[in-house]
């Protein structure tokens, strides 16, 4: 199942979909030599991410919202392994249903792009 927590088990979405495979950026460092050759440097490690589709509903988003605000890791579950990321940007919340006034079941949809700090297998 793939889902996204707090650290304490509190669930922030109903549905997590669209999951991309783990991404890599490193920083590069390329610089040409007197002799016409190139020297590709490759400082530190690379910066893992990745990128979802998150479903949730108002109250969830509200807290969701609060945790990326504060920079809060939060826990994901994808396939057979658990992960401890941050969310890189604020999420921009598309409305899905209304519901009419009830907040545990007006949904919203929004894209997460995801830093991966931690990777544990189950």
């Amino acid at each position: 199942m793939i889902r996204l927590e707090t650290s304490t088990g509190i669930a922030l979405s109903k549905i997590l979909k669209e999951v991309s495979p783990m991404k890599y950026s490193s920083n590069k460092q390329v610089n040409r030599l007197l002799d016409g050759s190139y020297h590709v440097q490759i400082i530190g490690s690379p910066l893992r991410k990745m990128e979802g589709s998150i479903i949730s509903s108002f109250n969830q988003a509200e807290m969701l919202n609060s945790m990326v605000d504060q920079g809060t890791p939060l826990v994901l579950f994808f396939l057979d392994k658990k992960y401890l990321v941050f969310i890189e940007e604020s999420i921009e919340w598309k409305r899905i249903n209304f519901a009419h006034g009830d907040k545990d079941r007006s949904f919203f949809e929004g894209n997460i792009n995801m830093i991966i700090k931690e990777e544990v297998t189950l």
